[in-house]
């Protein structure tokens, strides 16, 4: 251990103090000081117990008070500044949680703080597995909270695939944002699954819509057939918007290398155009030239589905580049992955699952706006069209 004279005077400081705090504790708790005579008996000091607190300046000593021979139906005594086997302070601990979010390993915490905590600290693995429980309560109460607080325009879902679970198989995680109609962006769903069905969608958001979850304007994805499948059976009068990204790598595939620079240009550009006539007229001529030089498969890749590439056109034109892609949950999980990386395989799928949404919860709060959040008030949803066009009709 280095021995530095300011943190030795910081510790002694901080020890100093909190005996001081304890020992008033219990001049309240008796109603008389030390050696002073009482008018009514509410029992006799008892020594001290030896108890080491790390705090943020290292690990100091303690002696803790007791207390005995209360009187029947007397409340026994109680520190509420040090809690009965308490043995860090709560800032340490929030810092450890802080630390194991931001990358390190439960087996690094023992060298990489040994230093500062002091040789008695309580850093074992154990220990901050035991610590990071919390993520569970705090996750449990995400997955359960209310949705009706908010009125979602656009959503989008995405399956991200992370090393979990025993054996080799990546465990998927079902993820669901949402921009509300201040065009603020919110992580509302966050579940584990094995695959992308169309059960294990629907399920997820089956449970959603009793939560307060609205049908939004659109729904951006990158094409899973479970996922539409599932929005199909509980959003039916949402629009639908496949991720141009996925798209064109799908085309890209289907082509020789050599050709798939030339390609991804063009395509890309397909989404890049003005006006959703334009963006048909070049995804003809591009599907006209692949089957023209017989690539067939490259051709039928970019025509299907078509349309639903093309949906973004329909909303206000500074939401493009938000509703092209699915890079809303793309983005942030990039740097979920530079933490999940550090695990490099959790046990249990829950455990990953739990992690990823503390990091998120981290993440989130840098999140901006849509572009334009204003116009995100005016976008019309699925619910307000239904209830126009039923006016309408009435007259």
């Amino acid at each position: 251990m280095v021995r530095d004279q300011v943190e030795q005077l910081a510790r002694a400081g901080a020890r100093q103090m909190l005996l001081a705090a304890l020992d008033d504790e219990v001049h309240a708790y008796l109603q008389r000081e030390r050696y002073q005579r009482q008018v009514a008996f509410r029992g006799y000091r008892n020594g001290t117990t030896p108890r080491r607190l790390t705090l943020g300046s290292g690990t100091v000593p303690l002696d803790v008070p007791r207390v005995r021979d209360l009187p029947p139906g007397q409340e026994p005594f109680e520190s509420r500044i040090l809690r009965k086997y308490q043995r860090r302070s709560d800032t340490i601990d929030e810092t450890f949680l802080r630390l194991f979010i931001e990358g390190l390993a439960t087996r690094d915490f023992e060298p990489a703080l040994r230093l500062l905590a002091g040789s008695d600290a309580p850093l074992s693995p154990s220990t901050i597995r035991r610590l990071t429980q919390q993520f569970r309560t705090a996750y449990t109460a995400f997955d359960r909270q209310d949705l009706s607080g908010w009125k979602f325009v656009y959503i989008w879902a995405d399956g991200i695939y992370l090393k979990a679970g025993l054996g080799t198989a990546q465990a998927c995680r079902m993820v669901l944002m949402g921009a509300d109609t201040e065009g603020q962006k919110h992580l509302f769903a966050l579940r584990e699954g094995y695959r992308e069905s169309a059960a294990s969608w629907g399920a997820l958001l089956k449970d959603c819509r009793p939560r307060g979850l609205n049908e939004p304007a659109c729904w951006v994805a990158d094409g899973a057939l479970g996922l539409g499948a599932a929005v199909n059976e509980h959003s039916p009068q949402s629009a639908q918007q496949r991720c141009t990204n996925h798209k064109t790598m799908n085309v890209s595939d289907k082509l020789p290398k050599t050709e798939q620079p030339e390609a991804t240009t063009r395509v890309r550009a397909i989404w890049q155009a003005e006006s959703a006539a334009v963006a048909r007229k070049l995804a003809a001529a591009v599907i006209a030239d692949y089957r023209k030089a017989g690539y067939e498969r490259a051709a039928d890749c970019l025509a299907d589905d078509l349309e639903r590439c093309l949906t973004f056109y329909q909303f206000p034109e500074p939401h493009w580049s938000h509703l092209r892609t699915t890079n809303v949950i793309e983005s942030p999980f990039a740097g979920v992955r530079l933490r999940t990386n550090a695990a490099k395989r959790f046990k249990q799928t829950k455990s990953g699952v739990c992690l990823v949404h503390q990091v998120l919860v981290r993440l989130s709060q840098t999140w901006r706006h849509l572009k334009a959040a204003h116009l995100c008030g005016q976008v019309p949803l699925p619910a307000s069209r239904t209830k126009t066009s039923r006016k309408a009709n009435a007259a």
